[in-house]
């Protein structure tokens, strides 16, 4: 039964004080609130948010309780190399058959087993064999004397997964909502941090110890003693997990060699804020106190540059096409590049208070200040777009074709045109907990007792990566690689660390910054 103090702590904001209603009114209303709880109203549905032009996609759970760090216990990581194939056959707007890529190839497999052969994998159709069998269906329609069209589809795959408060970690497919894996990690009790996710395996840092899943099915690959206290979530580089540990400390440790020693990167203060990946998985950002540090994956991960703002920063960096985006509590918003002289595309001030993370859709990128206004800048330039003070935006959810998903205050979700920023639709909806998104445009709500739900635009089939992933090429960053060219007319950072002019040659990978041996 729903306590008292549960009753009390639900929103009463729009009833004025010597409002009246009728008994039986009343009783119905603890009635509901009984049986429902306060949280009732914030499972989304179909018919609250049509208003905004959005559908449900799916729902699911991640194991019967909330996540354990808020939105910071959600990632949704979209796969280098693992693609969703399939061939869809229309006549006009009707679909008349989706050929998946992943489908047994029956004339293959029967070959195999006349020809006696039957060990190895079993054979698939793969994209090519798919729109083989396309055509073939095209040509049958039209001896049917009906016109077909074929669609080709090819995306990466989209891992979403969450940590829950109970220890339950949980992998779904982002497009399907299909549960790929549950597992747990053994002392619910004890801290948990993540979780940090990579192409192969997921991390789950609990009390004293790290726990590496494999990413597609769940199962444990390997765990390992922290040497340092966590202080944050772990995110992965390849085979290493970086922790941030007590003392300003970033550790790596092997996953699959937990045993050797692990790598010890100092730079900053204790970061509780968060860990940046690159679309190219070549390096890692984070913030601390006043500056923004960046670490590139080679054999033994380095510090590779800094970017001072001499400004507090409370927020994590988000990463872009060109590089890393960050803002300072004042609303100074940097754009750095991945140079090793630390330079960065541009800088602006926009006098605004904000300790929230920028969200961007690979074009714009949209802050909010903490009196919630919402600036929209253009990515490559810094070029303020528009500055939209629509009420009291609490929170970015995620950007679609033509609009900005945002929460307010109130819990309640609108939307932003994304040409001028003015209010173009409301839901009445309240939700617990939105995940601001900058890796696709679907939209992510989560409630306290762990149910996730997905949307998407109204005909949005397909999902728009803002910052797709590329596949690193091992033979593009041998240790002791230069670093990777910057974008042409880039100024260099006036506060660069290493004081070097806008003429001076790339560093070699070997000169580590930070002066480490």
């Amino acid at each position: 039964m729903t306590k008292p103090s549960q009753i009390h702590r639900c929103s009463t904001r729009g009833f004025p004080g010597k409002v009246r209603f009728p008994r039986a009114v009343v009783l119905l209303a603890l009635g509901a609130f009984v049986l429902f709880g306060c949280d009732a109203q914030a499972q989304i549905n179909e018919r609250s948010v049509a208003p905004l032009g959005l559908e449900l996609m799916w729902e699911n759970s991640i194991g019967g309780a909330g996540l354990v760090q808020g939105a910071e216990s959600l990632a949704v990581w979209p796969h280098s190399s693992d693609r969703r194939e399939y061939v869809d056959v229309f006549i006009g707007n009707r679909l008349i058959e989706r050929i998946d890529a992943r489908r047994v190839d029956r004339d293959a497999l029967d070959k195999r087993i006349l020809e006696g052969k039957s060990a190895g994998s079993v054979p698939i159709l793969g994209l090519e064999g798919a729109k083989a069998q396309a055509q073939k269906l095209v040509k049958t329609y039209a001896i049917l004397g009906k016109k077909a069209s074929v669609k080709v589809v090819s995306q990466p795959v989209t891992y979403v997964v969450g940590v829950a408060s109970n220890g339950v970690v949980t992998t779904i497919d982002g497009e399907t909502g299909e549960l790929l894996w549950q597992s747990s990690v053994p002392r619910a009790d004890l801290a948990i941090f993540g979780p940090g996710v990579s192409d192969d395996f997921v991390t789950v840092v609990n009390g004293n110890a790290f726990y590496a899943l494999d990413l597609k099915t769940g199962n444990m690959i390997n765990t390992g003693r922290l040497a340092f206290t966590p202080a944050g979530s772990a995110a992965a580089l390849e085979k290493r997990i970086i922790v941030p540990s007590t003392e300003g400390r970033l550790v790596g440790y092997n996953v699959e060699k937990p045993i050797i020693a692990p790598v010890i990167l100092r730079a900053g203060a204790e970061n509780r804020r968060g860990l940046a990946i690159s679309a190219d998985r070549d390096f890692m950002a984070w913030t601390s106190k006043n500056a923004m540090y960046l670490v590139h994956n080679e054999n033994v991960p380095k510090l590779w540059s800094k970017v001072n703002i001499d400004e507090p920063l409370d927020s994590k960096p988000i990463a872009t096409p060109q590089g890393f985006l960050f803002t300072s509590m004042y609303g100074t918003v940097i754009h750095a590049t991945t140079s090793r002289t630390g330079s960065y595309l541009w800088r602006v001030n926009l006098a605004i208070p904000t300790s929230r993370t920028p969200v961007c859709d690979g074009k714009r990128a949209f802050i909010v200040s903490d009196d919630g206004r919402v600036v929209a800048l253009a990515l490559n330039t810094g070029e303020q777009l528009w500055n939209s003070y629509v009420g009291h935006v609490d929170q970015i959810v995620g950007v679609g074709k033509d609009h900005l998903y945002v929460q307010n205050d109130r819990g309640s979700l609108s939307r932003l045109r994304l040409s001028d920023g003015q209010v173009d639709g409301t839901s009445s909806a309240l939700v617990d907990l939105v995940i601001p998104n900058s890796v696709t445009d679907r939209l992510f709500i989560a409630t306290k007792d762990g149910h996730i739900s997905c949307l998407r635009e109204v005909g949005a089939l397909e999902p728009t990566l803002f910052n797709p992933p590329k596949k690193a090429q091992e033979s593009a960053k041998p240790s002791g690689s230069s670093a990777p060219s910057k974008p042409s007319g880039s100024p260099v950072n006036t506060d660069d660390i290493f004081g070097a002019p806008s003429s001076a040659p790339a560093a070699s990978g070997n000169d580590d910054p930070f002066g480490a041996p």
